[in-house]
């Protein structure tokens, strides 16, 4: 409990979902084989994947960068909007020049990344959207 606390001593607590989301994209992106394999082959999927992770980082990470308090959101400008996505879109990028690096088993794809810089964007955006709307029913 004294490790939880020093990390939230350094950590602010409105991060926490950003930084929960992070460390599952770098397990699932990074690992040599991070889930069994399965028979599925659906065309498409893996650029889906990509695309809805990312989307969730910026999403989660807009959000928390709107958060002020319990139950309180303040308006996000778009350049901040922007700022989330193109750090997450690159982020993205990032992870597929390490799995280039790597050599272990995972291979980097421009197409990847493509579909991270996608999802980061449509992400922010509809943060930005369910914030409207959340401030919107707020009395």
């Amino acid at each position: 409990m004294k490790l939880v606390n020093k990390i939230f001593q350094i950590w602010p607590k409105r991060w926490v979902a950003t930084a929960l989301i992070m460390f599952a994209i770098l397990y699932l992106t990074l690992v040599p084989r991070p889930l069994p394999d399965n028979d599925i082959e659906v065309p498409g999927l893996d650029k889906v994947v990509h695309a809805v992770m990312f989307g969730a980082l910026a999403f989660v990470a807009v959000v928390d960068l709107a958060r002020r308090g319990r139950g309180e959101y303040a308006p996000i400008s778009r350049r901040s909007c922007l700022c989330v996505a193109a750090a997450s879109a690159a982020t993205g990028g990032l992870i597929e020049v390490l799995q280039m690096a790597m050599g272990a088993g995972r291979s980097g794809d421009w197409l990847d990344f493509l579909a991270d810089a996608a999802g980061a964007a449509a992400g922010a955006w509809l943060a930005t959207m369910a914030l409207k709307a959340w401030r919107k029913q707020r009395p």
